[in-house]
């Protein structure tokens, strides 16, 4: 003779929230392949590049120098064509730059670039290059503007 078992609710109640979880997997998995996800992603960056402080407002907030910079003097040279860059937090970034009819190489932020310059920084739409990362610029390269801005 078999005695009943009772019904093991524990077995039951992992099983649910075990194909809840996968339910719910799929369903982000699915939203990003339509690209809803990728949207917030995307405006989650614009924010935080757009809370970046100028480093000289910041030094002034300091007490830094307040006198005001001497104008970079502005190169005519066509040695360095930027051509693009990725700006990230003050300090870091990559330039796309053609040194002298290379070929196109990315340079990092306090990289030399030859004949004693070296990258000093990006910005959203530049880059400057000077004889040391945190001496005076000599040359400053932006992108072109874009169409229908």
């Amino acid at each position: 003779m078999s005695t009943p078992h009772p019904r093991p609710w524990a077995l039951y109640l992992v099983t649910f929230v075990t194909a809840l979880l996968a339910a719910a997997s799929a369903a982000y998995w699915a939203l990003g392949l339509a690209g809803v996800a990728g949207t917030r992603a995307q405006a989650a960056s614009v924010l935080a590049d757009a809370i970046a402080p100028d480093a000289k407002d910041l030094a002034r907030a300091l007490g830094g120098d307040l006198a005001p910079q001497a104008k970079p003097v502005e190169a005519t040279s066509t040695q360095y064509q930027l051509l693009g860059v990725v700006a990230g937090p003050v300090g870091k970034g990559y330039a796309l730059l053609v040194v002298g009819g290379a070929a196109p190489k990315t340079y990092t932020v306090g990289s030399a670039l030859g004949e004693g310059q070296v990258l000093q920084s990006v910005s959203t739409r530049g880059a400057r290059i000077g004889s040391t990362l945190h001496g005076q610029t000599t040359l400053e390269l932006g992108l072109p503007k874009l169409p229908g801005s």
